[in-house]
């Protein structure tokens, strides 16, 4: 299944970002931004599902020493990441998924609409994973998608729609990340809510 979702992203990566922009607007790039400077102090950061890398930057001006482990699904991805990161920079891109994550504890983590791709019944699994490979009390922001107000259901169910005919993602609609991230034992510090209450960046202690 991950070789069909990477084909699917692989096609999508030269049109992604100006797709998602043209779809929810610069909020979902100002939604991605908005914690980034809780990182300052940490040494290693974790980021699943970052697609072009374009985050990149802004992490390495704002967190100039963090040593960051990058993962996606899409082959096509991690190249247009390696074109957005400065040389000499400390990442290192991992071609894969959450069961991809390196043996290694981080005290930092980003999943940007990364939960959104999974049902409900995976995606206890996929936090569990990520949590184990968290420092105690490590940093965990988490931005996507919440269906809260009227109208929200009607934009997810085109995106799912889409996305569904073609990347293969296993999610047919929005799964209830928020509760999920609870039910594991994480701690919600603080959050902020963009695009008419459409999108959520939470901060999160794994512990």
């Amino acid at each position: 299944m991950n070789g069909r979702i990477a084909k699917g992203f692989d096609l999508l990566a030269p049109i992604y970002d100006g797709l998602a922009q043209l779809f929810i607007g610069r909020h979902i790039v100002s939604s991605q931004l908005h914690f980034l400077s809780h990182f300052r102090e940490c040494k290693r950061l974790l980021i699943l599902g970052g697609g072009s890398g374009w985050i990149l930057k802004h992490i390495q001006q704002e967190c100039p020493a963090l040593e960051i482990d990058y993962i996606d699904v899409s082959p096509r991805m991690l190249q247009l990441a390696r074109k957005n990161t400065d040389p000499g920079s400390r990442v290192n891109f991992i071609l894969g998924t959450e069961d991809d994550i390196p043996d290694q504890l981080y005290d930092g983590a980003i999943t940007s609409f990364y939960l959104d791709m999974f049902d409900d019944r995976s995606l206890d699994s996929v936090i569990d994973k990520i949590k184990k490979a968290m420092a105690r009390s490590g940093k965990w922001v988490v931005t996507d998608f919440v269906n809260d107000r009227k109208g929200h259901e009607v934009m997810l169910w085109l995106m799912y729609r889409f996305f569904g005919i073609v990347t293969r993602i296993r999610a047919t609609h929005l799964p209830e990340w928020k509760n999920r991230m609870k039910h594991a034992g994480c701690k919600l510090i603080e959050y902020e809510v963009f695009a008419n209450g459409f999108i959520r960046a939470e901060l999160y202690t794994s512990r």
